[in-house]
């Protein structure tokens, strides 16, 4: 009796001082601990191109790697003429000036003071030339410093290129066009650069494209009005071809109440003296959600106009749960109907243009069953703390101070969208606070508590490692070797205990995915393990194992006479590529199937669709529970204030090659297969670069015709492969003389002899894309090898419209051989190439 008295005084205790202390945080005293965020400071820079604004640039405070930073391409003429505006939004501007580098950054081309600026407004207008130190056609990075007060400089990054390029007429087209989508009689001039078809989706405006009907393109009817005006972005640009965003911020009524949304436009256009062609068009709308009771209908919370994929983590019980849409993070308490806008960078009435731009993400890492979450704010940060850098945030809400607090803040040098693009990969924080993140191929720990941090593993490759769904699960190969790893390691990041997984005598272990928190993984015996003379590598798995993170093998798959080469994970189903081996190798057989038992739990609050008389399809979250929407509250979390900084500095670890993909508004992946780089940005009309700038690929339009004069016809004689004498042709283009026949019997691989020979080059195994991928090469006079079934090599050395041009050691001829027939011949020999840049 005694300890129950006693222990009910302590909790009345510990009761009375819990209220004192949110009493403390929550009274009018509490104004001197937390603020609103401090709004956007840093001026921002325009081109002029002819009566448009282009290319905006918001400013970086810190030094970026130049060589990512490709969100704009300013062309220029004969002449270098530059027109450039800056808004200064009342900032005062002690000196501006400007550098031209190389696309990677080392070297230092220009550097230049501006003067004579015209004033208009709060804006300064400036034309100069750059000195005649750039080549034609060559990429540079232009770069714009403005020395603010305090002697505080901010840069500002494009790219810049010389040539005639009928940018001007380009942006007409593109602009008109644009305009003409709120009207449709005067789209009617428009409809014959469309393709509608079947292709088109007609159901939702969230997306619309080159494929859906003219009226779709003009918004289904629905009467629609521009309240911003148009950002424009040029993104790529070629003689004939560009590629540019345009986005702006549109109204419309929506039960009779006025509501907005982001509209992102993009355009890849081609020009000629006759017409333009509209190659690509692509137009997305988010509906901004209206943070009101509005919004609030029974048992969901209406987004609208949206893509129906939103970001959604819940507590265990599902009565709270965080969501990110168009731009801001939000997150709703069932039990006590509150509605939280725990990040935004948009100032309170939205009419500062600087907190529109939409370079940042939102990673939602925990959701407790007190309704606290912890995220993270990741990409260009708009304003507040960190105004004019690219991080990673990471934020805690209390719900019940009603507060947020930064944990810890992660700086980031390359580009918002490679940032991106890596934490789409890992990002995962435990009951402790530990928080793991992937960055530029290396996984790191980092206290949230102590800001310190470690490098888990290094150096990994996209195919060495998997993460499961939820992030809990970590498995990667040791030793980072895709096809020769002998052990996995798995990790489980809640308690950080780390598993090995070996192969056993003989073998070789491949992780191939997670089901839930389940790994799956493959083993291979290593004399099944066959390479090519390209490098190309069979890995035939004779076992396939599903194990959980405790070790407990869940089932296993050892298909009789069968081996497994790939799998892909859907649902509960999981469906397995398979060969047979033969007498010269392995070849295709019919695949199958796994059918998993467990199934993955669904949430209790999700988004779903409906569809409506006006808005077309739009976007609801089904709620657990009715809402009575008269009784939803609205709450605007303040920043907690603290001194010092909680900034954790990552340094960076060496890591495999990687090629950034860029697809139609920024970066689509990044790969360290080149191959895999190549396939996707032609899929997507797009393009890859290299970690220092450089081109791999640019999918634009080829010459009508090109050949490699300088490479003549060469027999195969004396015993010599037609492989080495392709090889030797190769080099002695590059200006080299090798004997490739002895480096061949000598054990090297065609790569191994091109990379140790030509300095400064990248040669890329290009096997399983198309002929048409790999005549960006030739184009640019650089040959293609091409390996047959046979062994035998041939080389690509130019086209035209209807034939490929190839040189062959086995008749020691260059010939001419149809396009089609060409397609086909390559695609029956596995389309295995090797190119360099």
């Amino acid at each position: 009796m005694k300890n129950a008295i006693i222990k009910l005084v302590t909790f009345i205790g510990v009761f009375i001082i819990s209220l004192i202390v949110i009493s403390f945080y929550m009274n009018k005293g509490n104004t001197d601990m937390t603020a609103q965020m401090s709004g956007a400071t840093l001026p921002t820079v325009a081109v002029k191109a002819g009566s448009a604004d282009i290319n905006l640039m918001r400013g970086y405070c810190t030094v970026m790697e130049t060589a990512g930073m490709r969100e704009s391409i300013t062309p220029v003429g004969e002449q270098r003429q530059v027109d450039i505006v800056i808004h200064t939004h009342g900032q005062e501007i002690r000196q501006a000036a400007y550098e031209v580098r190389s696309i990677d950054g080392t070297r230092l081309i220009e550097n230049t003071v501006l003067s004579g600026f015209e004033k208009s407004g709060s804006d300064l207008k400036a034309s100069f030339r750059l000195k005649d130190l750039i080549e034609k056609g060559e990429e540079y990075s232009l770069i714009f410093i403005l020395t603010l007060e305090n002697d505080r400089e901010v840069r500002y990054y494009t790219r810049v290129i010389q040539d005639e390029y009928n940018l001007e007429e380009k942006l007409d087209f593109v602009l008109q066009f644009s305009e003409a989508t709120f009207d449709y009689e005067k789209l009617q001039e428009y409809t014959k650069y469309l393709e509608s078809n079947s292709d088109g989706n007609n159901s939702t405006l969230a997306k619309v494209d080159i494929h859906s009907s003219a009226k779709q393109v003009a918004w289904g009817g629905l009467e629609v009005q521009k309240e911003t005006e148009t950002e424009v972005q040029v993104k790529e640009i070629a003689p004939q071809t560009a590629s540019v965003v345009l986005t702006y911020l549109v109204s419309y009524l929506q039960n009779d109440k006025k509501v907005y949304a982001q509209v992102e436009e993009y355009y890849r256009v081609r020009y000629t003296t006759d017409r333009m062609y509209l190659l690509s068009y692509e137009r997305t709308a988010q509906q901004l959600l209206e943070e009101s009771s509005w919004s609030f209908d029974n048992d969901k919370i209406n987004i609208g106009i949206a893509d129906s994929d939103i970001e959604m983590v819940e507590n265990d019980g599902g009565t709270v749960f965080a969501f990110s849409h168009a731009g801001a993070l939000y997150s709703y308490n069932g039990a006590d109907s509150k509605l939280a806008v725990l990040f935004t960078f948009l100032d309170e009435n939205g009419d500062d243009e600087r907190t529109w731009y939409n370079a940042h993400g939102f990673r939602i890492l925990q959701v407790d069953e007190t309704g606290n979450v912890t995220f993270a704010v990741y990409g260009y940060m708009n304003r507040g703390r960190h105004e004019g850098s690219c991080g990673v945030q990471v934020c805690y809400y209390s719900s019940m101070l009603n507060v947020v607090e930064e944990l810890a803040y992660i700086p980031y040098t390359k580009s918002a969208g490679i940032l991106e693009a890596d934490m789409e990969n890992l990002s995962y924080v435990n009951g402790k606070n530990d928080l793991y993140l992937m960055l530029d191929g290396s996984i790191y720990h980092i206290g949230l508590e102590n800001k310190e941090s470690d490098v888990v593993v290094r150096g990994l490759s996209e195919e060495c490692y998997r993460v499961s769904e939820e992030g809990r699960v970590l498995v990667w190969q040791e030793g980072g070797q895709e096809f020769s790893s002998e052990k996995l390691v798995l990790m489980d990041l809640n308690s950080g205990k780390k598993d090995e997984i070996e192969a056993g005598a003989g073998n070789y272990i491949r992780p191939l995915g997670f089901m839930g928190d389940d790994l799956i993984y493959g083993v291979a015996s290593k004399e099944d393990v066959t390479e090519d003379s390209l490098g190309y590598i069979i890995f035939p798995m004779y076992r396939i194992v599903i194990r959980d993170y405790e070790g407990t093998i869940l089932k296993t798959y050892e298909p009789d006479g069968a081996y497994v080469t790939e799998c892909s994970i859907e649902d509960n189903q999981i469906s397995l590529e398979r060969v047979v081996k033969t007498g010269s190798g392995f070849e295709s057989t019919a695949g199958d199937q796994i059918l998993y038992s467990d199934q993955m739990p669904a949430g209790k609050n999700y988004a779903d669709t409906v569809v409506t008389e006006n808005l077309q399809t739009i976007v609801q979250i089904v709620l657990k529970s009715q809402v009575d929407s008269k009784k939803v509250k609205i709450l605007t979390p303040r920043e907690v204030l603290f001194e010092g900084s909680r900034e954790v500095a990552l340094q960076q670890q060496d890591h495999p090659a990687r090629y950034y993909v860029y697809g139609k508004t920024g970066v689509a992946d990044i790969l360290t297969s080149p191959a895999a780089a190549v396939r996707l940005a032609y899929e997507n009309y797009g393009t890859v670069a290299a970690e220092d700038g450089s081109y791999v690929l640019k999918r634009d339009r080829l010459h009508t015709s090109n050949q490699i004069m300088a490479i003549t016809g060469e027999l195969a004689e004396d015993g010599e492969s037609s492989l080495a004498v392709c090889l030797n042709a190769i080099l002695q283009f590059e200006g080299l003389m090798r004997d490739s026949n002895y480096l061949l019997k000598a054990g090297k691989d065609v790569q191994e002899i091109l990379e140790d020979n030509l300095e400064g080059r990248k040669v890329l195994n290009l096997q399983g894309c198309s002929l048409d991928m790999v005549l960006y090469y030739p184009d640019r006079e650089k040959p293609v090898l091409a390996v047959l079934e046979d062994g035998n090599a041939v080389l690509i050395t130019g086209f035209n419209e209807q034939n490929v041009v190839i040189m062959d050691p086995q008749t020691g001829t260059v010939y001419k051989k149809g396009m089609n027939d060409a397609r086909a011949w390559f695609e029956e020999n596995g389309n295995q190439f090797i190119a360099y840049w």
